[in-house]
């Protein structure tokens, strides 16, 4: 037993009061030790019914450990420890100054199987952490587009249908692939980490653009097996992009952080795969969209292009009127030669009669008749000919106002469009809203209002 009495002056000595000791043990144990994870036995657990303060013990084979937790921290922990409980408790050491009593000031408290698993979920994930595991893989590995995809779960749970589900709905063009899994229980973690392993063993052939690894909700317990430590480290070194649809939304396993992307649900990973196909879906529709944009546009120009060349052109209307006109002139014209010209043969054959008169042999007379005659039928086949030549001509030309005629473009699917004053519209610029128009077409008339 060492001696301090001969080494201290008694002017020079700091006593202390029982409560500065015990204050300055407190702050030196709460300075010292930062806040504590504890596993333990409860014992002797007492609450106080006006405060709501829980004062109790922990224990395990050798030791005891004073406890307190006080009502704002214990109001939400959601049960009541029982004598006999195996629990896991955080929290930070103290001195209680008016006693002296060492003990344990607890704020989070946990049932040890569930806590227990938690702890062991955090150790793991702190040492996946601080290897780089979670590092290896990254959301942009993802092919922007998917056509084929393996899914690693058990095939006769809800999970595997919801995300056949979605891909059929969403994008009906991807390939699916089922692995068969065990997902929950004893052997779980190694049946997942082979149906990876026959993906990788048929990648080659098969050219899988990623893995969806799901499996429905359940407890930390359920889950358990996709926090196996083999199957995480496999799962980190995949070449082949993975998505994790574990459990629900709230829940999370040590293989959303290995893997490329963590989905909230099965279908949550489905949409994942799908989502390419409806940015393509998308991409199509904004082209779609500018092929019309630019197909209405060059129409418009084309329609100015013919307007300004109607303006141009003469109105078919007149040019019919024009070709009546000249179609009367040639008649009248082919009608004056004609009597010109039977009155010339009229005067030929008068004159040939004068001199047969004057001359007067029966012979030559007979003769001469003969050759009237046939100079009269000649005169009749060459006027024939001639007068056919122009009946065809005159044919011709009616052909070539049928043609022009606006009825006849009718005949064809054409229509022509007048304005409430009877003027034919060669401009859309000319109407506006509320104009009514009147479409001419083979048979009958359309009346429209511009809206």
């Amino acid at each position: 037993m060492e001696d301090y009495s001969g080494t201290t002056n008694s002017d020079e000595r700091e006593i202390l009061s029982v409560t500065e000791l015990n204050k300055t043990v407190n702050d030196f144990i709460n300075e010292a030790f930062p806040p504590l994870w504890v596993v333990g036995e409860i014992s002797n657990f007492k609450e106080y019914g006006s405060s709501g303060h829980w004062y109790f013990s922990v224990k395990d084979a050798e030791s005891v450990l004073n406890c307190s937790m006080f009502r704002l921290q214990n109001i939400n922990l959601g049960f009541k420890p029982n004598e006999g409980d195996q629990v896991i408790m955080q929290g930070k050491l103290s001195v209680w100054h008016k006693t002296g009593r060492y003990q344990m000031i607890v704020n989070k408290m946990e049932l040890a199987g569930y806590g227990e698993l938690l702890r062991k979920f955090e150790l793991l994930k702190n040492k996946f952490n601080s290897e780089g595991l979670f590092n290896t893989k990254t959301e942009n590995l993802l092919p922007a587009l998917i056509n084929k995809v393996a899914i690693v779960t058990s095939p006769h749970g809800a999970a595997v249908k919801d995300v056949i589900a979605t891909l059929r709905r969403k994008a009906p063009h991807i390939q699916s692939t089922i692995f068969p899994a065990v997902v929950q229980g004893e052997g779980s973690a190694n049946s997942i980490k082979q149906s990876l392993e026959l993906i990788e063993q048929h990648q080659d052939q098969e050219n899988f653009d990623a893995i969806i690894v799901c499996r429905g909700g359940g407890s930390i317990e359920d889950l358990w097996s996709f926090n196996n430590e083999d199957l995480c480290r496999y799962v980190s070194g995949i070449k082949i992009p993975i998505i994790s649809g574990v459990g629900h939304e709230t829940d999370f396993t040590l293989m959303d952080f290995v893997s490329n992307i963590r989905a909230a649900t099965p279908t949550a990973a489905a949409e994942i795969v799908s989502n390419g196909a409806s940015q393509l879906l998308n991409y199509f529709e904004g082209a779609s969209t500018n092929l019309i944009k630019t197909f209405k546009l060059r129409l418009s120009n084309y329609k100015e292009k013919v307007l300004l060349n109607q303006k141009l052109l003469r109105s078919p209307q007149q040019k019919i009127h024009d070709q009546y006109q000249r179609l009367d002139q040639k008649s009248e014209q082919m009608s004056f030669a004609m009597r010109k010209l039977l009155q010339l043969k009229k005067d030929k054959s008068h004159f040939y009669a004068t001199a047969i008169n004057s001359n007067n042999p029966s012979k030559r007379v007979a003769q001469l008749r003969i050759d009237i005659a046939k100079g009269v039928k000649e005169l009749l086949r060459v006027l024939k000919n001639k007068l056919n030549a122009k009946q065809g001509l005159i044919a011709s030309f009616k052909d070539q106002l049928n043609n022009l005629n606006p009825e006849n473009v009718l005949e064809r699917g054409y229509s022509i469009t007048y304005n409430e004053k009877g003027n034919i519209i060669r401009d859309s610029k000319a109407v506006k809203k509320g104009d009514e128009i009147s479409t001419k077409l083979k048979t009958g008339l359309i009346k429209s209002k511009i809206n």
